[in-house]
């Protein structure tokens, strides 16, 4: 009998629906507004700097905890119903399944505990701690996909999109990259500035990711893979040499421009970066795909 996975999703959509559980069991106690943001002081500690009414908040992280859940399901279910779904796809399944999991009850436990403690249940002095555990759970968690991921992805692809050692090193400085968050919540307390440090470290990836664009062999999981690029050789090669150039450019200009602006602006030259290198391959694909097929 063919198992039916999809009966594992029922529990972690219920899961979903707890906050409201909560938030009616509690709305009496409730105060007007609870924290919906924190940000990190110039003391090094974690503070509330933005408020939501308690059904506002419970609302707003079950959207978020939708989206995550879509984004993770919807196209693995895609690509589980393609006829010959490929070994990659089969594999990566049960690590994407805890993955989300995880992110699910992340999102379902914050309107919990933030409603816990506004109705007197728990003791404010338990954030700090709590913030400490999430970031060195997230940290694990996210190292632990990020692994999983490449490796299965590379051992079961029909041709390796790049050399193993070139493969190593976009594989490493994922890793790196992703932990910056959970490391700023960990190193919360002696006053490094998140901003920057995120934003440094982003763009050096980048950097270093534009080095090795050059040489990716076109492939379904690495790389610029626009609808364009996918569908001719050519697209893919040319899109990879600019995105190259690119990514290495303004990546080195984005870090440097870093070391003298502050950690506000640091998010902002990050966020710049991050759009002229994602927006202008995917124009340069199209307009050259259309190019090649009225040449043709």
């Amino acid at each position: 009998m063919k198992e039916n996975k999809w009966l594992r999703e029922i529990p972690l959509l219920a899961v979903m629906g707890a906050p409201f559980v909560v938030y009616l069991c509690l709305r009496t106690q409730l105060p007007p507004t609870l924290p919906s943001h924190y940000t990190i002081g110039a003391d090094g500690k974690w503070i509330a700097n933005a408020y939501m009414s308690p059904l506002g908040n419970v609302c707003a992280m079950l959207i978020g905890s939708l989206i995550v859940y879509a984004a993770m399901s919807i196209p693995m279910f895609i690509n589980s119903r393609k006829p010959g779904a490929d070994r990659q796809i089969k594999a990566i399944g049960p690590t994407l399944y805890i993955m989300k999991v995880a992110l699910v009850l992340l999102f379902t436990g914050i309107p919990i505990y933030e409603m816990l403690v506004g109705a007197g249940k728990l003791s404010t002095g338990s954030s700090s701690i709590l913030a400490y555990i999430g970031g060195a759970g997230l940290l694990v968690l996210l190292n632990i996909f990020i692994y999983r991921v490449y490796a299965i992805m590379y051992k079961y692809a029909d041709e390796k999109p790049l050399a193993r050692k070139s493969y190593v090193v976009i594989w490493a400085s994922t890793h790196v990259v992703t932990s910056i968050g959970p490391l700023c919540i960990l190193l919360a307390g002696i006053h490094v500035n998140p901003e920057r440090m995120i934003a440094q470290f982003v763009l050096v990836f980048l950097a270093i990711t534009g080095n090795l664009l050059y040489n990716v062999r076109p492939n379904r999981y690495l790389g610029i893979r626009t609808p364009w690029t996918l569908r001719n050789d050519t697209v893919w090669k040319k899109t990879h040499r600019l995105g190259g150039v690119l990514f290495f450019v303004f990546g080195a200009l984005g870090f440097i421009a870093t070391l003298v602006a502050t950690g506000y602006q640091s998010r902002y030259i990050m966020l710049a970066v991050l759009v002229i290198t994602t927006l202008i391959p995917i124009i340069y694909s199209f307009v050259l795909y259309r190019k090649l097929i009225h040449q043709a």
